[in-house]
């Protein structure tokens, strides 16, 4: 009565459900159907796939409207993508960099980049908003409370890297990690808390940082004499990197997130917390995963190339763990000579000069 079937079927289902019942691990064998193929209630509606087609972009982003574009119910339509008659696909929005930075090998292969700097700036925080654990069945999840999320600590980091290589002077490896530098004061607490008295020096986070590197409006216009002069006078050269392209750059690529992986393994909770996991996981990282990093982007590189300047690629992965492992890891990436005549082609076509003044414009305008 319970389940709504007859005695016999629940007769039926109970002897085949009870032939194991000395195995410990498994009391009872699996009594799912045996109807294999195509078997069940048949589709009410055909054709849902090329129907979503028919479906606005702009409209199929919950079911909701969905089903009120397609004419069927909200629940039946969930039913056909728990079928998989159709995907969820998430996507991070990119946006659409000008043609004219595309950058371009001189011969076949990307040049080594040993004498490539990167600077980039980062907020480390004291957690994140979401995090996934693994647990046991009879484990509790950690709690983790914030009054909101705005109010989370985090400290910004500038951090500068090189390829890393042999030094024949030294006789040793250089990691390429040329330095991390933390924009933090010491500032006397105005009040008494639980934690220390009034006038107790504590770490407090800068308010306003404004060296930044890869022309976004804060940043200094990419033709000013003074910071051309400065760089020139020492025998530097600066480059700017092109606007919404954090694929070329080979701190936001992915060696920020191998430091921040390492330093939320500390579980910071106060300033000097995070200063000291970032700090330590900057040294515990390994320069392999520099090296990776660079490589990655020369990859990404030729991906910008064969996109014509665009930024509609998925980054390249090219197994580099196992060719570490048998000594087979390159210097630099390959590229084939048709990826090369299209970057020269591209160029060609566009007066560099002219458009390089109207980018320096456009940034100045900006800032």
């Amino acid at each position: 009565m319970t389940f709504n079937v007859d005695r016999s079927t629940v007769r039926r289902l109970w002897h085949r459900a009870s032939v194991d019942i000395t195995n410990l691990y498994r009391p009872c064998q699996d009594i799912s159907s045996r109807k294999k193929g195509h078997s069940g209630r048949n589709l009410k509606h055909e054709s849902v796939a090329q129907r979503l087609k028919l479906v606005p972009k702009a409209r199929r982003k919950t079911f909701r409207p969905i089903a009120a574009a397609m004419g069927m119910p909200r629940f039946t339509l969930h039913d056909y993508y728990r079928r998989g008659i159709f995907v969820k696909y998430t996507m991070r929005l990119k946006w659409a960099m000008d043609r004219v930075h595309a950058v371009t090998p001189d011969d076949y292969a990307f040049a080594d980049m040993m004498y490539v700097v990167h600077v980039d700036e980062k907020w480390f925080f004291a957690t994140c908003v979401s995090k996934s654990y693994y647990l046991a069945p009879d484990e509790e999840p950690p709690h983790r409370t914030c009054k909101s999320k705005k109010f989370i600590t985090k400290v910004m980091f500038l951090s500068a890297v090189a390829r890393p290589r042999w030094d024949n002077d030294r006789s040793e490896w250089f990691d390429g990690k040329i330095g991390t530098w933390l924009f933090t004061e010491k500032v006397p607490a105005a009040r008494t808390s639980k934690n220390r008295p009034a006038g107790t020096l504590v770490t407090v986070p800068v308010s306003h940082v404004r060296i930044q590197q890869d022309n976004a409006k804060p940043h200094v216009p990419p033709m000013d004499p003074r910071i051309v002069a400065a760089c020139q006078s020492d025998g530097w050269a600066m480059v700017y990197q092109p606007p919404n392209s954090p694929d070329l750059n080979v701190l936001d690529l992915g060696f920020f997130r191998s430091i921040q992986t390492l330093q939320e393994q500390k579980y910071p909770r106060y300033i000097d917390d995070i200063v000291a996991g970032t700090l330590q996981a900057w040294r515990e990282v390994d320069m392999m995963t520099l090296n990776a990093n660079f490589l990655t982007l020369q990859c990404c590189m030729k991906e910008v190339i064969r996109v014509a300047g665009n930024n509609s690629y998925k980054v390249p992965h090219m197994k580099k763990a196992k060719l570490a492992a048998k000594g087979m890891l390159p210097d630099g990436v390959d590229v084939d000579s048709d990826t090369i005549n299209d970057g020269f082609n591209l160029l060609c076509a566009t007066d560099m000069d002219e458009r390089v003044e109207e980018l320096a414009l456009e940034i100045s305008k900006a800032i």
